[in-house]
Formats: C-alpha cells, structure tokens, sequence
C-alpha cells in the first residue's frame, strides 16, 4: 500500500483598510508579499500563483529565498498572455539579473520579454501622477533595497483656501501654483536587512504599514543576527522605537522559533500599546512554528 502525503502551503491574508497584504515569509526558505489592489508585489520568492497578477515586481535582493522565481514569474505571465511584468530591482543586480533571464530565454528556447528598471535610494518610480514608488537603502551586506510605496495628493495651498472658485481660476489663468503636493507613504517593505539608518528614513517611520524582518528571537541566535544581517529581536525592539507606523507587520522569522514562542518574547519587551499594533505575518490559528504546513487536507484528485 502506498501513503500519500500532502502538503498544503498556507499563504497569509491580512486586510488594512482599503489594501490587503497576501503573502508568505519564512527566514531562508521563501519571502513574498503582493499587495493586489495596488498592483504590486515585493519580491517573487518561488512565485506562488497570486504573485502572476501583479504588473510589478519589486525585488529587494539577490537570495534565492526571495528572487527564485522571477523566472517563472515572467515567464508564466508570457504563456498566460499578459503583458511583460516589470521588475524594479538594486542597480548594482540588474546586469546578474539580466544574464541570468536571457540564459532562461536559452534554456526555454523562447523570447520571454522582460523589463528590468534599475534603482537607487532616493530614485522614484512614478507608477501615476498619485502614485511613486521609492527605494530606500536597506543593509544586507550586498546590494539590497526596500521599497516605500508613497500616494501623492495635491492640495490647495494654505493661503488661497478662503478664496472663491472665480478667484482660484483667476489665479491659474495668471501662472500662479496655488496647490503643493503632499506625499503619504502607505506601505514600507524593507527586505532583508541588519539595524542602521533605514529606520530613521522619513518615509520609513510614518509609512501606515511597515514590513519588516524579525529573523532570530533567542538570545542564544544573537551571532546567526549578526553573521547574516539580520534582525535579532533585540535589533527589532531598537528599530521600531521612533517609528509612527499604524501597523507592524514582522517577515522573515526562522523555524527555529515558533511563532507563539516569538510572540511570548516580544510581547516581554513591548510596550501593551506598541505590541498591539505589531502582527506576525505567518500568524495562523494554529501555528506552532513559522511557515507551517498543512497537511490535513489533501488536494482534489
């Protein structure tokens, strides 16, 4: 008699106002999260079929926990007939990255088209005229960034709110700039990433929703943190301090702790209304260690 075993991957879905964060992150094994409603999603990871509606990519670095499957992600979106994604990536990557697609094109032995846009901190993409995305520098040890996601909105300038329409017109007809634009940053993606100054990046402190890796919790995994630039709990405790955010969503965590456990620690060195705004992204009902897998159902035959 032959056993069958399946295995089921439990992708999380976490809803913030207008936006849903649809994803999955476990520290070495894959990290990817879409934001479907604004038509993004933050690195590949092994491309999970949600990851293929999503026009742009934007990935953060070179692992292959987190950029596996950018072949297949464009790849997959050419056999389905949609159009080229478009990857925003590290500047210093493209030149890899494109050797690395076109050897792919070889190896499939068709023209799978792709659109690279190299990045650096501080260099907007304009999606829309109310919509950039910017790169902030993030430190990993090697060429790596996060992303904010900024919703541009032009507003009256102070000193013209008590005129009339006629007069408002008027102003225009003259040349005269009567709006400024102001920037909201909605979303913060940081990748992988060791403390430093990305965390008192502007944009990165008020963004209302900050994605950000927690890897190691145990005190005992304070050098893994330190030998792979990641954030050990302690690091995490520091980074968020001055931040503004409304949510914290913490990626990356390693399946050497468990999530219940993660959360026992953290919860220690919070603040009750600091922690209430902190959420696991692989956080399931029955979570016992990150990632989870479940096995209870199998798939239809």
């Amino acid at each position: 008699m032959i056993e069958k075993s399946y295995l089921v991957q439990k992708f999380a879905k976490l809803k913030f106002g207008q936006f849903n964060l649809v994803g999955y992150s476990v520290g070495g094994e894959e990290t990817v999260v879409q934001i479907p409603e604004m038509n993004v999603c933050f690195d590949p990871g092994r491309c999970p079929q949600f990851a293929l509606t999503s026009d742009l990519m934007l990935v953060s670095h070179g692992h292959m926990d987190h950029v596996a499957g950018l072949g297949y992600y464009l790849s997959q979106r050419h056999f389905q007939g949609m159009k080229p994604g478009t990857v925003l990536l590290p500047r210093q990557s493209e030149q890899a990255v494109e050797k690395l697609l076109l050897a792919w094109q070889d190896v499939e032995r068709q023209q799978t088209p792709f659109k690279l846009i190299p990045m650096t901190p501080g260099e907007d993409y304009e999606v829309r005229r109310d919509f950039v995305i910017r790169p902030v520098a993030t430190h990993h040890g090697f060429p790596s960034l996060g992303y904010v996601l900024i919703n541009v909105r032009e507003k009256l300038r102070p000193e013209y709110l008590t005129l009339t329409g006629e007069q408002l017109a008027e102003l225009r007809r003259q040349g005269v700039d009567i709006q400024y634009k102001l920037e909201v940053p909605l979303v913060a993606y940081l990748g992988d990433t060791s403390l430093g100054e990305v965390f008192t990046n502007p944009d990165v402190m008020k963004a209302q929703v900050l994605l950000c890796e927690c890897t190691f919790f145990d005190p005992a995994h304070r050098a893994k943190a330190k030998a792979g630039k990641h954030l050990h709990v302690e690091d995490f405790v520091k980074a968020i301090a001055r931040s503004e955010n409304e949510h914290i969503i913490i990626l990356h965590v390693s399946r050497r702790t468990g999530i219940r456990r993660a959360k026992g620690i953290l919860r220690k060195m919070l603040a009750p209304e600091v922690m209430a705004k902190v959420h696991f992204l692989m956080d399931f009902d029955d979570s016992r260690e990150a990632g989870d897998i479940d096995e209870s159902t199998p798939p239809a035959e």
